[in-house]
């Protein structure tokens, strides 16, 4: 892992994803990108004149905001870190995953809103949205969370459905990275069924050498489960697997992953 962006909005919920940034990029001697995607006003030509001087006012800001940041990680890092600035204009989603592509980053870190957020049940967030189009595994950090090395990781899996080998691999690499024990977790409303029992047994093979566990349990309300089980078995990390999805149905329904990214108090992490 050679470089890490961490796309910010400066709130306090953001914090806490610096933190992880930081020290996720000193563990493994990665590159740190600081990226702000800041917001034009309206554009209409008779008030160009009035707009222009307000927009580079947002930039400038940015771009203010951005150093301090780096500067303040730096002091944190003693100096041993290479991290780099971005403030860039236009639409959220859209440019981070323009920044990403262009830096070559192998890990995005986002805050996530948290559960108790005014309107986050309800109208989600700009990270928990990022899950339907990131182009790299991304990190959501929960605004409560404190950085530990991840060592005791909770990877949900849907038994149910063929398991993405390649996603699987990223599991198993990123795990390699923090020597971390794996908790694999499957749901199903027919725990005993062969299928789902002969699926889990194919993870635990292609797992064989990393240290892990393998759990199918019963229950219907997917989300509170794998919170319970994460809780139960003190992990440190979230590993979801999120399946290709219509983005105009989970523009009203949220996806497993969202909802765990908003109700999680211990990061998630999105492999793609």
């Amino acid at each position: 892992m050679k470089t890490i962006v961490l796309a910010t909005d400066f709130s306090k919920s953001a914090k806490p994803a610096s933190d992880f940034a930081l020290q996720l990029a000193m563990l493994l001697k990665a590159r740190l990108v600081l990226l702000n995607v800041y917001h034009h006003p309206l554009r209409i030509p008779a008030l160009q004149a009035v707009f222009t001087p307000m927009e580079e006012k947002n930039k400038v800001s940015a771009r203010r905001k951005l150093y301090r940041l780096r500067d303040k990680l730096q002091t944190a890092a003693g100096g041993r870190l290479t991290i780099s600035v971005m403030a860039r204009e236009g639409s959220t989603l859209e440019t981070i995953n323009a920044v990403v592509k262009e830096q070559k980053a192998d890990l995005l870190v986002m805050g996530t809103a948290g559960a108790n957020s005014p309107g986050a049940r309800y109208f989600g967030s700009q990270a928990t949205e990022m899950i339907l189009h990131t182009l790299v595994p991304l990190l959501l950090v929960p605004p409560a969370a404190h950085f530990v090395p991840f060592k005791n990781i909770v990877v949900a899996i849907d038994f149910g459905k063929p398991v993405d080998a390649l996603a699987l691999d990223g599991v198993l690499r990123f795990a390699t990275r923090f020597d971390a024990f794996l908790n694999i977790l499957g749901v199903s409303d027919k725990p005993a069924d062969p299928a789902i029992q002969q699926a889990a047994e194919a993870v635990r093979d292609l797992l064989r050498h990393r240290p892990h566990t393998v759990t199918v349990v019963g229950g219907d309300d997917l989300t509170r489960t794998i919170l319970e089980f994460t809780q139960a078995n003190r992990a440190d990390l979230v590993m979801m697997l999120p399946k290709s999805h219509n983005r105009f149905l989970f523009s009203i329904l949220e996806s497993n992953t969202q909802q765990m990214a908003r109700q999680s108090d211990v990061p998630v992490l999105a492999i793609v």
